[in-house]
């Protein structure tokens, strides 16, 4: 009997410009993966530059995890508060998972993105 891939953490540090636009948070290697939730939350007070954090995936970034609307620096804008999504992706190999920072200036943010998944085939990974 083959054993069922366990879940997966990758948590990564947001320290970038508010207005940075396009930031690689994951790659998907060697295998797909299925992208199970994602988080983003708030380290500190976010920077009142920062206008949204949305966060996409796939080619294009054609998968929209957590809209602009969603994540705004109102609901970022202390430490702790965050937003999510939940749900079932299928990211293949070389796919990519950004965060689009869009902001009135380059003040850092201070967030961190939680990504869960299981890789599809064995080896499989966010890196």
């Amino acid at each position: 009997m083959t054993p069922r891939p366990q879940s997966q953490i990758k948590e990564v540090s947001i320290t970038a410009a508010a207005n940075a636009g396009l930031t690689t948070l994951a790659t998907v290697t060697d295998q797909p993966c299925l992208i199970k939730s994602i988080v983003l939350h708030s380290d500190g007070a976010t920077t009142s530059d920062l206008t949204s954090a949305a966060i996409k995936g796939g080619a294009s970034q054609a998968v929209e995890f957590i809209p602009a609307a969603v994540a705004i620096q109102s609901e970022l804008d202390a430490e702790n508060k965050q937003v999510g999504w939940s749900g079932a992706v299928r990211l293949p190999a070389t796919a990519t998972i950004v965060v689009d920072l869009q902001g009135t200036g380059d003040t850092a943010v201070d967030l961190t993105a939680t990504i869960e998944y299981v890789p599809c085939v064995e080896g499989g990974y966010l890196a």
